[in-house]
């Protein structure tokens, strides 16, 4: 997950902004998330892969949605500089506890909806 935090992190620095990466990292920190959990991940498609009966492309597309929160937001949300070099170093950590606390309230409100014991 580090390696992918931190080229979600370049993908949004000062002359390195790339979209697609932007993208593609933010999905797979999604499914990162979800395969701690429920030891399977989803595609962009809905696809399920692993323990198919207990992953849902609805909890997929909450924690995305939710998390967005964080990541359209990294300047205000953890101070991530828009108009110099990141230290990424300092912001990894940063990025991976706000998102994790998003990720976290997202799941627990999933899993209260849809009757799923809380761990």
């Amino acid at each position: 997950m580090q390696f992918d935090i931190a080229r979600y992190l370049l993908s949004n620095s000062h002359g390195r902004w790339d979209g697609a990466e932007k993208a593609t990292r933010h999905i797979k920190l999604c499914n990162i998330y979800i395969a701690t959990h429920y030891g399977g991940l989803i595609d962009i498609n809905g696809d399920a892969y692993g323990r198919r009966e207990r992953i849902s492309f609805d909890l997929f597309e909450a924690i995305h949605r939710d998390t967005q929160e964080l990541t359209n937001n990294l300047d205000t949300a953890i101070g991530f500089p828009l108009e110099s070099r990141p230290d990424l170093d300092f912001f990894m950590p940063l990025f991976f506890k706000a998102f994790l606390k998003i990720a976290d309230k997202t799941h627990r409100k999933y899993k209260e909806a849809n009757n799923e014991k809380l761990d």
